[in-house]
């Protein structure tokens, strides 16, 4: 380590425009002689590097990012580290605190704050933000998809205004449509959406649309997404969260003067209102959508249930694969469809494959969701018994579930086979299984050994594909069989 002090400004350069960028940080820029950053936003101010050494690092290499500054620094370097918006805010500004105190480094930090995001989306919003909001990462990571998922129930149901960051991206569409599927159990269709993209910069892209309506709307990796309180209204194509939280606002949306119906706060157990799950607009793109995948269909499958689970398989998917992957088990609907029927629990595992289910439609059957993943004891027996947390999530939730259970699982191979262990170490079995998972470990022997089973009925498919929404929808069509009555 060089005895002359190296510095390590950690610089939030804002939404990438020169007005908003804030004096003191580009002073810290200009006075750096080394500049360290996510290689798309060195190219925002490539105007200000001209002379200095630009270590452009791609994203998912934060922490590669964090050491390679407090190494320069300790050195004797003075090391600017940009991050777009503010540093601190899913910026730079933690990791390479981290880093500093792992390696004990005692070189100077400076953080030099700048405009975030979510405030830049909101001033071209209107006012959003005007009161009590949370911030929330779709991105899985750095983060559990199932811990997001908890916090984006948590803030839905507090009815705080919520700005999501990093909403979907090439390989989690599915996911960003269960979280609006999440949100509208909590939200009214009517509730406006702001989205705005590159906000101050080429490219920008702003619009405000109904919750209702999102899944059909432009939406990136790239896009700050503000779902709206039961407050937050629209006027004059401006998104306005009161700041008097208790006074009475004016309900118009743009020109139209259309009043936005706000339903009464609902608790997840309570009955749904149907207005609440979906808006009209929702209602005849699910119809048309359903449509078009029985024209695809075809006469096959010819029975009832069967066609009913693969069409919302395939509308989960969009993957007309599962016409020949789908495995139905002997007696799988029938004996999935009596322990609905008989308020047996639906137990998942996973927190995002309990938010996808119909937890209005499991109310009516007197259907308890259960996951074992976030209990007190998993992680403890996750470790004395050699298991993932998945399958020990699996286990916890089995060893209480009663007579009936519904086992779902959409994510880990593991819980499958943690679930078979468990019935031939004499546990009850469950009266049906679905077990879907998708990846590449494990995944395709984990359903072959479900399907080779005969201690219960099952459904699974075929290779790699599945996933929670997948199991989502079929759990949903079994709902839907099971409340309709008939046989199936």
């Amino acid at each position: 380590m060089s005895d002359k002090k190296g510095i390590v400004y950690l610089v939030g350069i804002g939404p990438g425009s020169e007005g908003l960028l804030a004096p003191d940080a580009a002073l810290a820029i200009e006075s750096a002689d080394t500049i360290v950053g996510y290689t798309g936003y060195l190219e925002m101010i490539a105007s200000r590097l001209v002379g200095k050494r630009a270590l452009g690092r791609e994203l998912g290499e934060e922490t590669a990012r964090g050491e390679l500054a407090i190494e320069i620094a300790e050195r004797g370097g003075i090391v600017a580290v940009v991050s777009s918006g503010d540093a601190g805010i899913y910026g730079m500004a933690g990791v390479v605190q981290e880093v500093a105190a792992k390696r004990r480094s005692e070189v100077e930090i400076v953080v030099i704050p700048g405009v975030t995001a979510a405030c830049s989306a909101a001033a071209r919003l209107g006012a959003p933000l005007a009161h009590d909001w949370a911030s929330i990462s779709l991105s899985d990571l750095l983060t559990p998809w199932d811990v997001i998922t908890k916090r984006v129930q948590a803030a839905a149901r507090a009815d705080f205004v919520i700005a999501l960051y990093n909403p979907t991206s090439k390989t989690r569409a599915h996911r960003f449509a269960a979280i609006v599927e999440l949100l509208l159990r909590w939200r009214s269709p009517e509730t406006p959406v702001g989205l705005v993209e590159n906000a101050y910069r080429p490219g920008e892209n702003i619009a405000i649309v109904r919750l209702g309506d999102l899944l059909t709307a432009h939406v990136t990796m790239f896009t700050i997404v503000i779902v709206g309180s039961s407050k937050t209204f629209v006027d004059r194509s401006r998104m306005i969260t009161p700041r008097i939280y208790a006074a009475k606002t004016i309900e118009t949306l743009d020109d139209e003067a259309e009043p936005i119906e706000r339903p009464a706060a609902i608790e997840r157990d309570d009955p749904v209102d149907p207005r609440v799950r979906r808006s009209e607009v929702g209602d005849s793109i699910l119809a048309r959508s359903f449509e078009l995948i029985d024209a695809e269909l075809g006469v096959r499958p010819r029975d009832p249930a069967e066609r009913a689970i693969l069409r919302r398989t395939i509308h989960a998917s969009a993957d007309f694969d599962y016409v020949h992957n789908i495995r139905f088990g002997p007696g799988a609907i029938e004996a999935a469809v009596r322990g609905l029927r008989a308020g047996g629990t639906i137990l998942v595992d996973v927190e995002m494959l309990r938010a996808g289910i119909r937890s209005d439609w499991a109310g009516e059957l007197g259907v308890e969701i259960a996951c074992g993943l976030n209990h007190p004891a998993c992680l403890e027996l996750a470790r004395t018994k050699g298991l993932t947390r998945t399958a020990a999530g699996i286990r916890l939730a089995l060893e209480r579930a009663g007579a009936g259970t519904i086992v779902a699982i959409g994510n880990a191979p593991t819980a499958i086979q943690e679930l078979i262990r468990m019935v031939q170490e004499g546990f009850p079995p469950p009266a049906c299984a679905i077990g879907v998972p998708v990846g590449f470990v494990g995944v395709e022997e984990a359903k072959q050994q479900l399907s080779m089973q005969r201690y219960f009925p099952y459904l699974t498919s075929a290779g790699r594909k599945g996933g929670t929404a997948v199991v989502a929808a079929i759990v949903n069509a079994l709902l839907e069989i099971a409340r309709d009555g008939a046989d199936p």
